[in-house]
């Protein structure tokens, strides 16, 4: 779950405090969260009690975003993950960093 750290950009979060809750199913059903301050990201294992945002989805479909085997936008118009949240601040969390 750590690994999906380096895959977000906690500039996006702007200064407040933003949970991220990703739920996986298929080859791994299981779910961890991420809390989002101060630039940095801290991941945990479970479920928080209020995320900012939800992503749903088959382990395997982010796997592919993460590692750029597929597109995230393509796959969220091709319902392969749904959100639950605000979609700009999703996109905006996951958009490369420069550098």
């Amino acid at each position: 779950m750590f690994v999906f750290t380096y895959g977000l950009n906690a500039a996006a979060a702007g200064g407040r405090k933003v949970q991220l809750q990703i739920n996986f199913s298929g080859d791994v059903n299981d779910s961890c969260y991420f809390i989002i301050e101060n630039n940095r990201v801290e991941a945990q294992q479970g479920v928080c009690d209020k995320p900012d945002l939800t992503i749903d989805t088959p382990f395997n479909v982010w796997m592919d975003i993460l590692t750029r085997k597929a597109d995230g936008q393509q796959m969220f118009m091709e319902q392969k993950y749904q959100v639950d949240g605000d979609l700009t601040l999703m996109m905006k969390l996951f958009q490369k960093q420069p550098g």
